[in-house]
């Protein structure tokens, strides 16, 4: 006679009346003609879901209850997270939004399970837009808590589309608080941007001044000293009382001399004159 044993499970509020795991075949939302499950990230499940998941133990218990699940690409093993927007497709299938069809890396009509769990609720989250245009947007932290309603869950690495005007901005999940993935229904969450991903640092404007170092290097001529140092008044030339050359420092002293002699010749004291004591304007009154 073979010994009983008795297997404890490893959580003990496990109940195999509250499991739901299906397979089925995935889709892009277009292929059904729902382009709005774009901007969500809750699938399409056939009605015999919706059956099973009234049959459960816990379902629809709570007011702020909600199904989520867990979706996994079985061959690649990446999952996901994410909400039921209704049970209309057929059977053995489930339409999924473009962004999460993307991450899992499906091709149509490949299988995907679906499992549902809860999820924590999110007390901060991490975002990164795309583009730098979604910036611009006056008050954008409010357009982001309004979209988010048909998020019930999010996941870090999920991409969130957000609609403003005509345009659709996607906005990547960077990181969640308490856990990765995070319930975001009927809770306060913190929110903190990252910069863009085609984010570029203005590039500092560096003036580039170059010295012309020949020109102060190289020695002057003859002729060219004697240009500079030419008085326009007396068309004479500077000349040593022993006669010899006139040397490039003297030279420099002599064009220095001359710019000073030149602002003092333009120099017009009626433009600088201080007027002091100016005469009060009188009015005349008709008596």
């Amino acid at each position: 006679m073979l010994p009983r044993i008795r297997v404890k499970p490893r959580n003990p509020n496990f109940d195999i009346r509250n499991l739901f795991i299906q397979v089925y075949k995935a889709y892009p939302g277009f292929m059904f003609g729902r382009d709005d499950i774009n901007l969500s990230n809750s699938v399409i499940l056939p009605p015999s879901a919706l059956q099973e998941l009234s049959q459960l133990k816990n379902f629809g218990t709570s007011k702020d209850s909600v199904v989520l699940f867990k979706i996994l690409n079985i061959k690649l093993n990446i999952y996901t997270h994410c909400g039921v927007k209704e049970f209309t497709a057929e059977e053995g299938c489930c339409y999924l939004p473009i962004n999460m069809f993307d991450k899992l890396c499906l091709v149509e009509g490949q299988q995907v399970n679906l499992r549902a769990l809860s999820l924590k609720q999110g007390t901060f989250i991490k975002l990164q837009p795309y583009k730098t245009e979604f910036t611009t947007i006056s008050n954008p932290k409010t357009i982001l808590e309004y979209n988010l309603r048909d998020y019930f869950c999010v996941t870090e690495g999920d991409t969130i589309s957000i609609k403003f005007g005509n345009k659709i901005y996607d906005i990547e999940v960077i990181q969640c608080k308490p856990e990765k993935q995070i319930r975001t229904l009927n809770c306060n969450l913190e929110v903190d941007f990252v910069p863009p991903k085609d984010y570029k640092e203005p590039e500092k404007q560096t003036t580039n001044i170059k010295f012309n170092s020949e020109k102060q290097d190289r020695k002057l001529t003859k002729e060219e000293i004697n240009k500079q140092i030419t008085d326009n008044k007396f068309k004479g030339h500077h000349f040593r009382i022993d006669g010899k050359e006139v040397t490039q420092n003297q030279a420099k002293k002599i064009i220095k001399q001359k710019e000073q002699e030149n602002t003092e010749d333009n120099y017009d004291p009626r433009k600088c004159r201080i007027i002091s004591n100016p005469r009060p304007e009188f009015k005349y009154v008709e008596l």
